[in-house]
């Protein structure tokens, strides 16, 4: 995956891959929609010249995926 965030909390390489919803090396799963985010985004950008990637098994993006679905409320505008 190609790395667009990084965890405020421990600096861990991060993708978004629904809006606030973010897979971070390793395989976890953080949004603003659950846990301690407490509706504040747990990652910030990084810059698009940054170009590193990092690797998660398709069962990992599978989970992800299925998480982030069954928990993404997007902001109505």
């Amino acid at each position: 995956m190609k790395v667009t965030h990084r965890v405020l909390a421990n600096r861990r390489l991060a993708c978004e891959i629904y809006p606030e919803v973010f897979v971070v090396d390793g395989g976890a799963v953080l949004s603003t929609y659950a846990g301690p985010a407490n509706g504040y985004c747990p990652c910030e950008p990084v810059e698009s010249e940054v170009g590193h990637v990092f690797e998660i098994s398709e069962q990992q993006l599978e989970d992800a995926i299925r998480w982030a679905t069954s928990i993404y409320r997007p902001r109505w505008r």
